[in-house]
C-alpha cells in the first residue's frame, strides 16, 4: 500500500506493530522521504526489550510530556518519556528514538474500569534537545494514530480479531479486510434496523446476520432488498 503513495516529504506515517519491520521503515524514509512512528509489541521482542531497557530509568522521573482529558465517564491521563537510540542498537532502519506512553484511566462512573498500561514505540525523527517539545510532538502523532483506530481499525481489531488472524495469503487477507469494511459500513447505515442506539453497534449487527442467515447480508450488498429505504 505504501508503494502506491506519493512522496511523503514532511509526513509521519503511523502503523500498528505488525508493520514495524526494516522493509517498511526503509520504504517510508528512503523510498518516500517520510518519517515513521511505529508501535512496539511482542512481535518484535528484541526491539521491545531494547526500548524497555533504555526507558526503565526514565519512567522513574517526571514525564517529558503529559495530557489530561475528561471524557465525562472517565478521565484519561497520558504521560510520555523518550530516549535516544540508533539503528544498530534498536535493529530498525533509521531509528532515532524510542518512547513509552503510560495511559491511566480514572473512572468517574460505574460503567468504566480503572486501568493503567504502558505502550512502547519507536520513531526515526531526530530527538529534539528540548525534551518537552520532543515528547509533545510524539504524543500528538501517537494520538492522531488512535483517532483513526477508534473510528475504524479498533472495530476490526477488537470485534473481528484482525490482529490475531492466521491468514498468511496476501490476497485472502485483502478480501477478508474488504468484507469486514463492508460489514462496518452496513452497520453504520443501520441496515439491521436497530430499535435503539444501544443496538447500533457491530456485535448487534453480526448477531442479526447470524439469526437471519447469509442470504440477508448478500441481499443487502447486492441491493436486491434496499435497506436504505
Amino acid at each position: 500500500m505504501i508503494e502506491r503513495l506519493p512522496h511523503l516529504d514532511g509526513i509521519t506515517v503511523t502503523t500498528d506493530a505488525m508493520h514495524c519491520i526494516n522493509k517498511t521503515a526503509q520504504l517510508i524514509v528512503e523510498g518516500k522521504g517520510g518519517a515513521y512512528n511505529f508501535r512496539l509489541r511482542d512481535n518484535q521482542p528484541t526491539m521491545r526489550a531494547h526500548a524497555e531497557r533504555l526507558l526503565s530509568s526514565e519512567i522513574e522521573n517526571a514525564p517529558h510530556a503529559q495530557t489530561c482529558t475528561d471524557y465525562g465517564d472517565r478521565i484519561e491521563k497520558r504521560r510520555l518519556w523518550a530516549h535516544a537510540t540508533d539503528p544498530q542498537s534498536s535493529w530498525l532502519y533509521a531509528a532515532s528514538q524510542v518512547f513509552v506512553i503510560e495511559r491511566e484511566v480514572i473512572p468517574t462512573s460505574k460503567t468504566v474500569k480503572a486501568s493503567k498500561d504502558l505502550c512502547y514505540g519507536i520513531a526515526n525523527a531526530e530527538m529534539n534537545p528540548d525534551y518537552k517539545l520532543n515528547a509533545e510532538g510524539l504524543l500528538k502523532t501517537f494520538r492522531g494514530h488512535w483517532t483513526v483506530e477508534a473510528k475504524n481499525h479498533n472495530r476490526r481489531d477488537v470485534t473481528y480479531q484482525e490482529d490475531r488472524s492466521p491468514v498468511k495469503n496476501h490476497n485472502a487477507a485483502r478480501i477478508l479486510a474488504t468484507m469486514k469494511m463492508m460489514a462496518i459500513f452496513l452497520c453504520e447505515k443501520g441496515v439491521h434496523q436497530p430499535q435503539s442506539d444501544r443496538e447500533r453497534n457491530l456485535p448487534e449487527f453480526n448477531r442479526t446476520c447470524a439469526i437471519n442467515g447469509i442470504n440477508t447480508a448478500i441481499n443487502w450488498i447486492t441491493r436486491k432488498h434496499n435497506p436504505f429505504k
